[in-house]
């Protein structure tokens, strides 16, 4: 008797996902049906899923390619820009120049990290992880650019890491819990 749900259309999945709750004969027959004959519970579809997933599909390991895939857009975009000798940056011309696509390249490519961790990560956390872009940007623009960063700037990127590991300490414990 699946189809007791009063939601719009009964093949809503909404309705699907509580129709075991709404047929207790069903939710008790797929909890004895899940048993080995040892009478072990065998292992749910998440579970063996989970066990089987690469480590590199590690929702923080994900958050941390995102960010530092941004950070290094940010600085591909703009040896890309600085190389283009003519006078207004958004001409034809940066459409062939490779350090901007190396840059839209690591947008894409951070873009498909982010979506990825935000499937296991909670958005508070991961965004205040990613707070680490002005780290990175920052420490990135000194290498590689040459760029000076002021002293007050660098109290700045300090206060920033202060932060994030603040963030990132309760998000470690809640980890360890799970």
């Amino acid at each position: 008797m699946k189809g007791n749900c009063n939601f719009p259309k009964p093949s809503h999945p909404f309705c699907k996902r509580i129709s075991g709750f709404l047929n207790p004969e069903s939710a008790m027959s797929k909890a004895t049906s899940k048993t080995k004959s040892d009478n072990v519970p065998a292992e749910s579809e998440d579970e063996a899923r989970r066990k089987r997933k690469s480590p590199f599909l590690h929702p923080y390991l994900q958050l941390f390619i995102s960010i530092i895939l941004t950070a290094a857009s940010q600085i591909f975009l703009k040896i890309g820009v600085d190389a283009q000798l003519v006078s207004p940056w958004y001409t034809i011309s940066n459409f062939f120049a490779y350090w901007i696509w190396l840059g839209i390249l690591a947008v894409i490519g951070s873009l498909f990290s982010w979506l990825y961790a935000l499937k296991s990560v909670p958005l508070i956390i991961a965004f205040n992880l990613a707070a680490t872009n002005h780290i990175m940007v920052a420490v990135g623009s000194r290498l590689f650019l040459g760029e000076a960063i002021s002293s007050r700037r660098w109290i700045g990127v300090f206060l920033v890491a202060v932060g994030v590991f603040f963030i990132a300490r309760p998000a470690a414990r809640a980890e360890e819990k799970l």
